[in-house]
């Protein structure tokens, strides 16, 4: 599993959390909103070159 799965399924799973947290009124909706924006950082820190090879 590479990065973009790894944040996606994190964004998935947070999307799931918060809908069944927020339909029961439970508290897990936060940690489910939490693991979204989580992914969503991976993801969008995943996309950032490498930078220049060492000794090109």
């Amino acid at each position: 599993m590479g990065v973009k799965g790894f944040a996606g399924g994190l964004i998935v799973l947070g999307v799931a959390l918060g809908l069944y947290g927020w339909r029961a009124w439970n508290p897990v909706a936060f940690v489910g909103v939490a693991l979204a924006v989580l992914g969503a950082v991976v993801l969008i820190t995943g996309r950032r070159g490498r930078g220049p090879t060492p000794g090109a």
